[in-house]
């Protein structure tokens, strides 16, 4: 396959990706009830939504799928389980852009992390984006405290630190099938907020909207990012993080008038200022590397 159609495919499926994660704070929004019943729902419809898919792909070779995904599947789920469950208690305890931002720091967790576990060097451009991610975090960790919601900030950031090494073991076991993982995950979070969710009064619109949460914002967006990390350099796949924290506090905003105050707004610029700098010359680099 030519680097060009690895390119178009690898940025198609980001795209998709990046749209679809984008969501989350509106379906967050949209549930008013007890956050582990949305996680236990979420992580069902999310379960059988990606059981579906494998079992539509590889038919009789379902089972063997999940089992081949090995130590790198495994591994991945516990990070994605954790990551599901920090989302959704974040969204619930502080500001949509606060949590999406804080996980946009996830692109120079990557950078740095590229060194030691792909083999790639840390740029100085890298430096001066944790940099900016250190000061615009420091904006928002002010903010925070005096407003209560400084444990949401602290497990946005959990998130990022889940994102980051995801994409890690995924960049480096890129002939390994990711989806089981997201299967993983989806049972580890169910199994772990099933017993605090109960007992359940979701209704029967909050059960659908949160069918939609787990199959769109979670199973669909999660296999688009890991076949898109075979396709693309770790640079440019970190653009998707990029694209769902400018897009989900417009989402918010637009739907429930959710706007952050201005030092949030401020750490939340200086981070994604940041991170699409660093991401923006990385990319720039590797096509001057081409022949």
């Amino acid at each position: 396959m030519s680097d060009a159609r690895r390119l178009f495919i690898g940025a198609t499926l980001a795209l998709a990706a990046g749209l679809s994660f984008s969501t989350g704070g509106l379906f967050v929004r949209a549930l008013p009830i007890d956050p582990w019943e949305i996680l236990t729902f979420r992580s069902l419809f999310a379960g059988l939504s990606i059981l579906a898919y494998l079992a539509i792909r590889d038919r009789k070779r379902t089972f063997q799928t999940i089992r081949s995904t090995g130590w790198p599947g495994l591994a991945i789920g516990v990070m994605t389980g954790w990551a599901i469950i920090a989302y959704i208690i974040a969204l619930q305890t502080t500001l949509v852009a606060n949590v999406l931002a804080l996980m946009a720091t996830s692109t120079m967790l990557v950078a740095l992390l590229a060194g030691p576990v792909l083999g790639e060097r840390v740029a100085p451009r890298t430096w001066l984006a944790v940099i900016a991610g250190l000061i615009g975090i420091g904006f928002m960790v002010s903010e925070a405290i005096g407003s209560g919601q400084l444990i949401g900030n602290i497990l946005g950031f959990t998130v990022a630190v889940s994102i980051a090494g995801q994409t890690m073991i995924a960049r480096r076991y890129r002939s390994v099938d990711m989806a089981p993982a997201v299967l993983i995950a989806a049972i580890i979070a169910g199994l772990v907020s099933l017993p605090i969710a109960l007992p359940i009064e979701a209704t029967g619109r909050d059960i659908l909207v949160m069918a939609g949460f787990g199959t769109i914002q979670m199973s669909f967006a999660l296999v688009m990012y890991f076949t898109a990390a075979k396709y693309l350099p770790a640079p440019t796949l970190m653009l998707v993080v990029l694209i769902d924290a400018v897009l989900g506090p417009i989402w918010v905003w637009l739907g429930y008038d959710e706007i952050p105050p201005l030092f949030t707004f401020i750490g939340a610029a200086v981070i994604l200022g940041g991170v699409a700098v660093n991401s923006g010359l990385a990319i720039r680099e590797l096509k001057q590397q081409k022949p």
